[in-house]
């Protein structure tokens, strides 16, 4: 995960650095939104077929190789936009199938009394990555450029795929392999579909992808030109995000076992998420940025933990790897969400882009409220 969140700063700062244009923010996030679109939901039929370990060791080797040659192209000094976008495309790609896998991967490492603990304490490092990662990353930016940030990446991830490679576990998919891909891609969107709970909880984490982190794209923008902090205030940003989901994270699997009415701590977490993101759109300065991104980094995975949850301890097993892709697919679609943030950044400022992706999350969020089912939760 440092890796991960090392990668995407550096691809973003790159990009911003080559262009000065918020357009080109967008079309990153095109880049590595189109694979994720296209390819999540078959990754998810693949960890229902196959050996899901094999799997996941298949898409971390072609992961590095793509950030190895990110690290080439930047050593080279003939850093030019469009192979940026090409490559952050490819490592996208490969992400679309190793998600699911991990995902689905965790029921089968601890017991189902142990998986809302366990899906918490597995969050943390995605969030200690989040903050520690693009803290130490900008300031390398800042001092020798992005070809550190890029190296930092592609070791990561070998260093991940040496310790997967350590992994027993039986990873055999339940389901059996004779039937045809596009039926089963069908059988897992005809379920959520028809299941009025599944299909909200990942309408949740859908708005918050698409319209809520997407302000993660514009963060050069804020840091660079309203703050005038630079990459060093960039990486501050996302720590600060980082640092309160991580608190999220640590409080969720403290409580896991006590926490009572899910469904109505999901949707008020997720509405207090929306809201803070509106007040941060519209601070003057870096000072009262850092606590506001803190509290929304708290809201966002103190909800989005209690979705996951609720998924992996009701989903049928022989469909979880394709409803797990459905929900990956869903928080994975900040690049989307980064296009949509570029484009209104472009059209008037990103401050309104942030203000209107944080309303379209609280207003989904109070939406649904009203459903006693969720609330019951």
């Amino acid at each position: 995960m440092l890796g991960h969140r090392a990668e995407y700063l550096t691809f973003a700062w790159m990009v911003w650095e080559v262009t000065h244009d918020a357009l080109y923010l967008g079309y990153l996030g095109l880049a590595q939104g189109v694979p994720l679109v296209v390819f999540q939901l078959w990754g998810g039929v693949l960890a229902d077929r196959a050996n899901r370990l094999r799997l996941l060791l298949g898409t971390q080797i072609l992961t590095t190789a793509v950030l190895l040659a990110a690290f080439a192209l930047s050593v080279s000094g003939a850093v030019r936009v469009a192979p940026l976008l090409t490559l952050a495309a490819m490592s996208n790609t490969f992400r679309a199938f190793d998600e699911p896998t991990r995902m689905s991967l965790v029921p089968q490492m601890v017991g189902r009394e142990r998986l809302a603990n366990a899906i918490a304490l597995g969050s943390i490092p995605w969030q200690a990555g989040r903050m520690i990662g693009p803290s130490i990353t900008g300031v390398l930016i800042a001092a020798f450029g992005g070809t550190v940030g890029f190296g930092l990446a592609a070791a990561s991830s070998a260093m991940a795929l040496v310790m997967y490679r350590q992994l027993r576990v039986n990873a055999d998919a339940p389901a059996p392999s004779a039937q045809r891909l596009l039926h089963q891609l069908y059988e897992g969107l005809h379920f959520v579909a028809h299941d009025f709970v599944f299909a909200a909880l990942i309408c949740l984490a859908l708005f918050n992808a698409v319209f809520g982190l997407s302000y993660v794209t514009l963060l050069p923008i804020f840091s660079d030109v309203y703050f005038q902090t630079g990459s060093a205030g960039y990486g501050l940003l996302n720590a600060a995000h980082g640092l309160g989901a991580l608190a999220g994270t640590l409080l969720v699997a403290s409580l896991a076992t006590r926490l009572r009415r899910r469904g109505l701590v999901i949707l008020i977490g997720a509405a207090g998420m929306g809201l803070g993101l509106m007040a941060f759109s519209r601070v003057p300065t870096l000072g009262p940025a850092l606590p506001i991104l803190a509290a929304v980094g708290f809201s966002n995975t103190f909800y989005l933990t209690q979705v996951s949850t609720q998924l992996q301890q009701t989903v049928p097993d022989h469909l979880r790897g394709r409803v797990m892709s459905l929900y990956a697919l869903c928080w994975n679609l900040l690049p989307i969400g980064g296009l949509l943030g570029g484009l209104m950044a472009a059209a008037v400022d990103a401050r309104f882009a942030v203000s209107v992706g944080g309303a379209m999350v609280a207003g989904n969020a109070l939406l649904l409220l009203a459903s006693r089912r969720l609330r019951l939760l």
